[in-house]
């Protein structure tokens, strides 16, 4: 009886597997891709590399230049920045009895919150020097330490319309193995406003 239950068990597996095998196809049912006689012309290049001539980049920027500029009409120009943008919007939402969720009531939205990175380098005279870069610090700081808001311009603050920041705040830890200086600013968006009162 054991030779025959293991025959019977053994055939009815291959059965299975025999189905299974007739289920495959194959992957691919048309001819073959081929270059021949499709008039194009396969042609091999070598891995790129940076780009380290500085006068590739002469007068190109890999980011957006960003201006500031005082009322006064005194201005500064960096070309290694980047921005982060954020804003919030204030809504009062209600509960109400027996209902799933609440009722929102929009308010206003808030100022945009800008968080700047810029990057200072030492220069003298066009060319870059491998000395700190305190003069470009100084002038940057000239802007942080006015009291009135800055008009300011980007490619990317354009955007979203912010062409007035007051500056909040700022930070930076000296570094000393380069001629580079980075600076973290801190700035609220700021619209022009009327206030109309009808008291008199």
């Amino acid at each position: 009886m054991i030779p025959t239950s293991f025959r019977f068990v053994a055939l009815g597996a291959a059965h299975q597997l025999k189905g299974y095998l007739y289920g495959f196809k194959p992957s691919r049912t048309a001819p073959a891709p081929s270059w021949t006689d499709s008039g194009a012309v396969v042609e091999s290049f070598d891995v790129g590399s940076p780009i380290t001539d500085p006068a590739y980049w002469a007068d190109r920027y890999a980011l957006c230049t960003l201006t500031f500029r005082k009322q006064g009409g005194e201005q500064l120009v960096m070309n290694d920045a980047v921005v982060a943008i954020s804003r919030k919007k204030n809504v009062i939402s209600t509960p109400m009895v027996g209902m799933t969720g609440t009722i929102k009531e929009y308010v206003n939205a808030e100022d945009y919150q800008l968080s700047i990175n810029v990057g200072v380098q030492a220069v003298r005279d066009g060319v870059l020097t491998d000395e700190y870069p305190s003069e470009g610090i100084r002038q940057l700081r000239s802007f942080f330490d006015t009291d009135e808001a800055i008009k300011v311009n980007s490619a990317f603050l354009e955007i979203f319309d912010i062409d007035n920041i007051v500056i909040t705040g700022f930070a930076l830890t000296q570094m000393t193995e380069s001629n580079y200086q980075q600076i973290s600013i801190s700035a609220l968006s700021d619209d022009d406003y009327n206030v109309y009162s009808e008291e008199y």
